[in-house]
């Protein structure tokens, strides 16, 4: 009687540790998937912003090719695997990736270089085109610091982008877990830090409500190229 006794309290406590451990497990193993999706989703957008300063400094830094390009490099994420005919899959994600991006949190595309204070110092104007233009030609025989950017002119035509992009998680349970994490919330235990909802809107809760709360999260990407033709911006 005591050994059969003994043995029932030994399976009781494995069941317990089963209980106890297997939820943590399954969530451990769902976070690494989510993590090298995340991973794989940062090396297509780092891609994506390279391609995009290529094509900004072939065409005057405009944001407008520059978003664009970047937008196409975009495409690999609103792919479905459903549609087998290739054109119409690639039209299709075209046409989201397109669409998807212009919602808030989505993808915001920064220039932050040249500068407006680049543009100061060194913007020489196009009556022709009604542009303002950094020169780019002859740069070996150019010198001189600007008073307001404090750069060389060699480094005002250096194109640096910065761009973020909400991707969406799609691994179970991840979104609920991260949105709980970074927004808070009133239910779980103190220690996770509950906030109402009045501290997840606050000024510094930006991300929360246009990832987290969206089921999404932030990934940024930079890219440095020199210019292959002269920066302008209208006059």
């Amino acid at each position: 009687m005591r050994f059969v006794f003994s043995r029932a309290r030994h399976r009781g406590a494995t069941l317990v540790e089963f209980v106890i451990v297997f939820p943590l497990g399954v969530l451990f193993m769902l976070g690494l998937i989510q993590a090298g999706l995340i991973y794989m989703a940062k090396l297509q957008l780092n891609n994506a912003t390279f391609m995009a300063a290529r094509a900004g400094s072939l065409n005057n830094a405009s944001e407008g090719t520059i978003r664009e390009a970047v937008i196409r490099g975009l495409i690999p994420f609103y792919q479905s695997a459903d549609d087998t005919n290739d054109f119409m899959r690639i039209l299709k994600a075209n046409i989201k990736a397109h669409t998807g991006t212009l919602l808030p949190g989505r993808l915001n595309v920064e220039v932050l270089n040249p500068s407006q204070a680049a543009f100061d110092d060194f913007g020489i104007e196009d009556p022709d085109k009604g542009v303002i233009y950094i020169p780019n030609d002859n740069l070996e025989w150019r010198s001189g610091k600007g008073s307001s950017s404090n750069l060389e002119l060699r480094d005002a035509n250096l194109l640096k982008l910065k761009v973020v992009y909400g991707y969406e998680l799609k691994v179970p349970l991840m979104a609920g877990v991260l949105k709980r994490m970074m927004c808070g919330g009133k239910i779980g235990v103190e220690a996770w830090g509950n906030v109402d909802f009045a501290d997840a809107i606050a000024p510094g809760s930006t991300d929360c409500l246009l990832y987290y709360r969206q089921d999404r999260i932030p990934i940024e990407s930079f890219a440095i190229v020199e210019m292959q033709s002269r920066a302008e911006k209208p006059n």
